[in-house]
């Protein structure tokens, strides 16, 4: 074991970090993609790497067992892992495992609550709109909102939450809350990539109607009365309500043609690169590096 076993996942770790405080100057769509692809590369690299380390610490334990193993999976070298990284790496590792699967579970158990209701609006008088993925989801409403909100605001609920439908923003959520949950200090990545997809779906809102300002006040009027949610099924005016409104009310977005696309395949090659690299990296090093270092 040397220091290119977690040199993918301190690459990664130090990306989500930047991301998660600078702001991207792009067309919240290409944000939202760029953050979701970070977000899950992170925990891939994360999880990856644990279970890497932990393999071969257990093949440092048992030596015999080692021929048992397929050989991609141990390190490029011979020696044992010590007991000071194999030890947090084989419980952070189960840790992490056991809080995917809870939120997984979680998320499914939400998702499949909110198609059922989605049979009808819910009774309650507060207004809340709630894009449920699924072949049998939709846009759920409440009784609160369907009384409370003109025409005109209603269209613009529909067409917020039918872009939550149409690009699949569940997804992206689920990127996002799978990275908190394995890694808290992590958090601010998540909110930020929250914000892009409302931004995104509040942009295809606005380019729909025809008037930023009916889309800004429609937002600003849920948030009143709008409890905060979050899981698969994402609220009309959850997550940034006051950096929405103050973006709508100003000049839309550039579209990002050439940058964003770019940036996303390149943020996309980087990551998912990194996050395979561990094994390649450390088999690469022992076979090339260390014998160069010996000679010298």
């Amino acid at each position: 074991m040397n220091w290119f076993t977690v040199m993918p996942l301190a690459i990664m770790l130090a990306l989500s970090t930047v991301f998660a405080r600078a702001p991207l100057p792009l067309h919240p769509s290409w944000s939202a993609r760029l953050l979701a692809t970070t977000c899950a590369m992170t925990v891939v690299a994360a999880l990856g790497t644990g279970v890497f380390v932990s393999i071969n610490y257990a093949a440092s334990l048992a030596p015999g067992a080692a021929g048992h193993v397929p050989e991609w999976a141990l390190f490029g070298d011979d020696r044992p892992v010590p007991d000071v990284a194999g030890v947090p790496a084989v419980l952070l590792t189960a840790a992490g495992l056991l809080i995917t699967g809870r939120t997984a579970v979680g998320w499914l158990a939400e998702l499949r609550t909110a198609r059922v209701q989605a049979r009808k609006p819910l009774e309650t008088d507060v207004p809340i709109a709630i894009a449920v993925p699924g072949r049998h989801g939709g846009v759920l409403l409440s009784r609160g909102m369907l009384r409370g909100f003109t025409a005109e605001e209603l269209h613009v609920v529909f067409q917020h939450e039918t872009s939550h439908l149409r690009h699949r923003h569940h997804r992206y959520a689920a990127s996002g809350a799978l990275l908190s949950a394995v890694l808290p200090p992590l958090r601010p990545l998540n909110e930020r990539l929250r914000l892009s997809v409302e931004r995104w779906a509040d942009e295809d809102a606005a380019e729909a109607v025809g008037d930023r300002a009916v889309v800004a006040r429609t937002i600003a009027k849920a948030a009143l009365a709008h409890p905060h949610s979050t899981g698969p099924a994402a609220a009309f005016a959850e997550s940034g309500v006051v950096q929405r409104v103050e973006a709508l009310l100003g000049s839309p977005p550039g579209r990002n043609a050439v940058a964003g696309p770019l940036l996303f395949m390149g943020n996309g090659f980087v990551t998912s690169s990194l996050t395979g690299a561990t094994l390649q990296l450390d088999h690469a090093a022992a076979a090339f590096l260390l014998p160069l270092l010996t000679l010298r």
